[in-house]
């Protein structure tokens, strides 16, 4: 992607935040000459580094896993907030009224070797993981042992494991690191003060704190 020095993000902690955050990542895969896109759930297993791997799953009837070519690289992308940008908030416009809108937002690309499994036990793992993973931000936790077991061995059936084993990060914060010290604390202010949406509030944070998810 585009991605110019000063809105690359290469604090791969920062980065593994995101997935953390918004772990439904875009699988995009190359079936032939075609590109593929799925809408997964991830998890990263241990450190966001060359070798860790990301894991989920998809139905059985999803074709990806037949499809994805195993020799090409395949790419997840993590989409984390994003917000519209107005130059009223920028105090620079005071000054010269050269200003224009913009938009902010915070992406991770993850680019790796996809693989497959059958294995119930892998299958189960996962599906575990993800779960516990999951049901943190709960009150109360769902475990994957309340459901019957044969219930379970059913559903289990009818998944396939996929794992990404990671091969480079790339990163964007784009998050008004080009404007005036004084337009970005406008920013931030703008967007706390102007919130319509969690992305907002989540996106006036990250300014405010300079790179950190706030």
């Amino acid at each position: 992607m585009y991605n110019p020095k000063h809105f690359e993000q290469n604090d791969l902690v920062v980065v593994s935040e995101l997935i953390k955050h918004f772990p439904l990542g875009t699988l995009i895969t190359r079936d032939g000459e075609a590109l593929e896109a799925n809408h997964i759930p991830f998890m990263l297993e241990g450190d966001l580094t060359p070798g860790t791997k990301l894991i989920g799953h998809v139905a059985k009837g999803n074709p990806v896993w037949q499809t994805a070519n195993p020799d090409a690289e395949s790419l997840v992308v993590f989409q984390g907030p994003s917000a519209y940008i107005t130059p009223n908030w920028y105090p620079s416009k005071l000054e010269h009224h050269k200003v224009v809108p913009t938009y902010n937002y915070a992406v991770a690309h993850v680019y790796g070797w996809l693989t497959v499994s059958h294995d119930s036990q892998i299958k189960r793992r996962v599906v575990e993981d993800l779960t516990t993973k999951m049901e943190l931000r709960r009150n109360s936790n769902w475990r994957v042992t309340d459901a019957p077991a044969d219930y379970l061995a059913t559903m289990l059936e009818s998944i396939v494991a996929i794992e990404l084993t990671i091969i480079r990060v790339q990163a964007k914060w784009k998050i008004s690191q080009n404007r005036t010290d004084a337009d970005r604390a406008g920013v931030a202010k703008g967007l706390a003060n102007a919130a319509q949406t969690d992305a907002d509030r989540q996106m006036g944070r990250i300014v405010g704190a300079s790179g950190g998810l706030g």
